[in-house]
Parts: structure tokens; C-alpha cells; sequence
């Protein structure tokens, strides 16, 4: 009799095991994860799997956020009933909610624009080649002519530095800029002109 008890009970173990091993299995880890926060908030185990269940897991997500934004006392009740009553959440939260949501905007904002920008570089300097090329095409005469004609479209300003340069024997970097943009200026309007056209570049 003794052993037949002990194999009855024995019996009965066997089916309640594979039953709590199946409650392990059916959480993922993102639902264990939300359990676990849950618990270190003070809310039991068993309601923190109830919630899971029962609840939208993005809304427990938030609420774990949010439960640090009121003033309860107790911080795990509270956050059940907000949850399973549908509460609204607190004001600061939503607010730092839209702050965030703003900088994340600004942010993405940013990259496209950098990434315009690039872009617009890389054309800008793939542009400013070509026309260096179609340049160095030319023969001297005709670079002397856009070399005249460059400098005469200068502003007073960059005149007078052209002509005190010149004296020192030196060009400063800024002056070989614009002087640089008025001379691909000059050969934009030959190319439109025609006035390249016996050159084979494009």
C-alpha cells in the first residue's frame, strides 16, 4: 500500500511538470523582460504575467516609463490599476514624449540635409573639374582672354587686392577662390555660346 501511494504521488508529480514548464515556454523574451521590470517595480509575479496576458505590451512598456513621472506612494499599484483601468498618462511624461519625438525629427532632418549637402559638394567639385578641363583646353590666347575678362568682372574690392597681390608676387587663397569662380563663370558662358565647341570635351 505504502508503495503504491508513493507511486500515486509520484504519478501525479509527473503530470504537473511538463504543465510548469510549458508556463517558462510560453513568454517571450521581450514578455520576460516586461515581467521581470514589473517585479523589480514591486508588482508581484503573478499579476505581472496577468498583465502581460492581458494587457497590450507597448502600453506596459510605457507605463513602466511613465510610473516614474507621478507621485504615488506606491508605485506597483498604481501602475496596475493605471494599466488594466486605461488611465491617462502624466503630463511631464507625454511632454519629455514630444521633446523626444521632436529631437529625433531635428535629427533625422539633419542627416538628410548632410546628406544633400554631400551631394550637392560632390556635384559642385565633379562641375568645377570639367570646367578646369575644358580650361586647360583652351589655347593661350583664349585663356588669356577669359583671364581678362575674369578679372575685370571682379568688385572694386577684389580689384584693389588683385593689384596689391600683384605687387607682392602672391595670391591669397580667398582671391584664388573668387577669381576661380568668376573664370568658370566666363567659360560656362562660352560653353553656352558655342564658343567651345571645335574643343572635344563637354
Amino acid at each position: 500500500m505504502k508503495r503504491a501511494k508513493i507511486k500515486s504521488i509520484d504519478d501525479r508529480t509527473e503530470e504537473y511538470l511538463p504543465r510548469s514548464k510549458e508556463e517558462i515556454i510560453k513568454y517571450s523574451k521581450e514578455q520576460v523582460g516586461l515581467i521581470n521590470q514589473l517585479v523589480k517595480i514591486n508588482v508581484s509575479k503573478v499579476t505581472a504575467e496577468n498583465l502581460i496576458k492581458n494587457n497590450d505590451q507597448e502600453l506596459i512598456k510605457k507605463w513602466i516609463e511613465a510610473i516614474n513621472y507621478t507621485n504615488a506612494d506606491d508605485k506597483a499599484a498604481y501602475l496596475v490599476k493605471a494599466i488594466r483601468e486605461n488611465w491617462q498618462f502624466p503630463e511631464e511624461y507625454l511632454r519629455e514624449k514630444r521633446e523626444e519625438e521632436q529631437k529625433e525629427k531635428r535629427e533625422k532632418t539633419e542627416v538628410i540635409k548632410k546628406k544633400v549637402q554631400e551631394e550637392e559638394n560632390k556635384k559642385r567639385q565633379e562641375e568645377i573639374k570639367k570646367v578646369e578641363q575644358i580650361y586647360n583646353s583652351l589655347n593661350p590666347s583664349q585663356q588669356e582672354e577669359i583671364r581678362i575678362e575674369t578679372e575685370n568682372r571682379l568688385l572694386d574690392f577684389w580689384k584693389v587686392q588683385l593689384n596689391k597681390e600683384k605687387i607682392k608676387g602672391k595670391t591669397s587663397k580667398m582671391l584664388e577662390v573668387v577669381l576661380g569662380e568668376k573664370r568658370r563663370e566666363i567659360i560656362k558662358e562660352w560653353i553656352d555660346s558655342g564658343r567651345t565647341k571645335d574643343i572635344n570635351s563637354k
